[in-house]
C-alpha cells in the first residue's frame, strides 16, 4: 500500500512539472526601466511579455520611476512590447533563462512619434539585417525548429563574432537536438569569451545558464559525477542564489536523483526560508523516502507561505490523508 501511494505521488509530481513546462510557467523574473529619449522615466507605459512558444502573456505598467517587473516566467524566447500614448511602440525578441537569481534586465528608451531616438540600437542596414537574423533564430527556436534556428545563430555569430552571448543560443539548439558534445562546446565557448572579456564568471546570468546546462546534459548522459562538478561550479560562483539551488534540485529530481535533489532544495531553503517552492519539493522527496511526518511538515510550510498557489488546494487535501496514513501505520 505504501509503495502504491509513493508511486501515485511521484506521478502527480512529474505530471505537475510537465504541465508547468508545457504552459511556459516558471520561476524566472524580468525587470527594466522605460525612459524617454532624454533619459527621463516614463510612468504608465504598458509592458507586455509574451512567451513565443506557448503564446501566454503577462502585462504590467511602469511606476513613477519608469520601472517594471514581471515574474513567473519559464526559460525560452519571449517578445517584450512597450506601449505608451504619444510614443512609438517598441518591440523586441529576447532569449530568457530562469536558472538564475540575477534578474533579466531590459531597459529601453522610447521616442515621441514626431521625434527621434538617441542612444538606442543603431539602425543602419547592416545592424537591421543582423537583428532580423537573430529574431528569426529566436522565432524558429520557439517553434522547435532547432536545426533551422541553429543555422541562423551560427550565421549571426559569423557576421558578428563580438556578440559572444549567441554561443548560449547555439548551445541550447544542440542540447534540444541531443548533440550534447556540441552543446557543451558552445557553452564553454561562451564561458571562455566571458572570462576573456570580464575577467570572471561572477554576476553573469548566462554563465549560470551555461554551467547548469552542462550539468543537465551530463545527467542525461548518465555522468552524475560530471554533473555534480558543473553544478558545484555554478553554486561556487553564485553561492547566495536560492533560485539556482532550487532549479538544480529540480534537474536532479526529474532525472530520478532524489537524494541529490534533496541537498539542493535544502540549500535553497537555507538561503531563503520564506520562499515556498523548495518546501513543496522537499515534501515530495520525504514522501518518496516514506518519512511522512517530515513530508507533512514541509507541505504545511509550503501551504502557509503560498496559500494562493494553484497547487495549495491539492496539498491541503493531501496532508490529512498523510496524517491518517501515519496513524494507521502506528496502530
Amino acid at each position: 500500500m505504501k509503495r502504491a501511494f509513493v508511486f501515485s505521488v511521484n506521478l502527480f509530481f512529474c505530471l505537475s512539472l510537465f504541465l508547468h513546462s508545457q504552459l511556459g510557467i516558471g520561476n524566472g523574473r524580468m525587470q527594466g526601466t522605460v525612459l524617454d529619449s532624454e533619459g527621463q522615466p516614463l510612468q504608465g507605459a504598458t509592458v507586455k511579455v509574451e512567451n513565443v512558444r506557448y503564446k501566454n502573456a503577462l502585462t504590467t505598467r511602469t511606476d513613477k520611476k519608469g520601472r517594471w517587473s514581471i515574474g513567473g516566467l519559464a526559460s525560452g524566447p519571449y517578445t517584450i512590447a512597450v506601449v505608451l500614448e504619444g510614443y512609438e511602440e517598441r518591440k523586441d525578441e529576447v532569449m530568457f533563462t530562469q536558472v538564475t537569481k540575477s534578474t533579466f534586465v531590459w531597459d529601453v528608451k522610447l521616442r515621441k512619434k514626431d521625434g527621434a531616438v538617441t542612444g538606442v540600437n543603431p539602425t543602419n542596414g547592416e545592424n537591421e539585417a543582423l537583428g532580423a537574423l537573430l529574431k528569426e533564430g529566436n522565432r524558429l527556436f520557439g517553434e522547435r525548429l532547432y536545426a533551422e534556428a541553429l543555422s541562423r545563430f551560427q550565421e549571426f555569430l559569423k557576421k558578428n563574432p563580438s556578440v559572444y552571448q549567441v554561443h548560449i543560443n547555439i548551445g541550447n539548439c544542440f542540447r534540444e537536438t541531443k548533440e550534447y558534445d556540441n552543446a557543451i562546446t558552445a557553452y564553454n565557448a561562451y564561458l571562455e569569451a566571458l572570462v576573456a572579456d570580464k575577467g570572471s564568471l561572477k554576476a553573469d546570468r548566462l554563465a549560470e545558464a551555461a554551467l547548469s546546462g552542462m550539468g543537465e546534459i551530463s545527467l542525461a548522459q548518465g555522468n552524475i559525477d560530471k554533473a555534480k562538478e558543473y553544478f558545484k561550479q555554478a553554486m561556487d560562483n553564485f553561492p547566495t542564489d536560492e533560485v539556482l539551488a532550487y532549479n538544480v534540485g529540480e534537474i536532479f529530481f526529474k532525472q530520478g536523483q532524489a537524494e541529490q535533489a534533496f541537498e539542493y532544495f535544502n540549500t535553497a531553503i537555507k538561503l531563503n526560508g520564506n520562499w515556498a517552492p523548495p518546501y513543496l519539493r522537499l515534501g515530495y522527496v520525504y514522501l518518496n523516502r516514506g518519512q511522512y511526518d517530515m513530508a507533512i511538515e514541509n507541505l504545511k510550510k509550503f501551504s502557509q507561505l503560498a496559500p494562493d498557489d494553484p497547487q495549495a488546494a491539492t496539498i491541503n487535501n493531501l496532508i490529512p490523508e498523510l496524517e491518517k496514513l501515519i496513524k494507521k501505520n502506528a496502530a
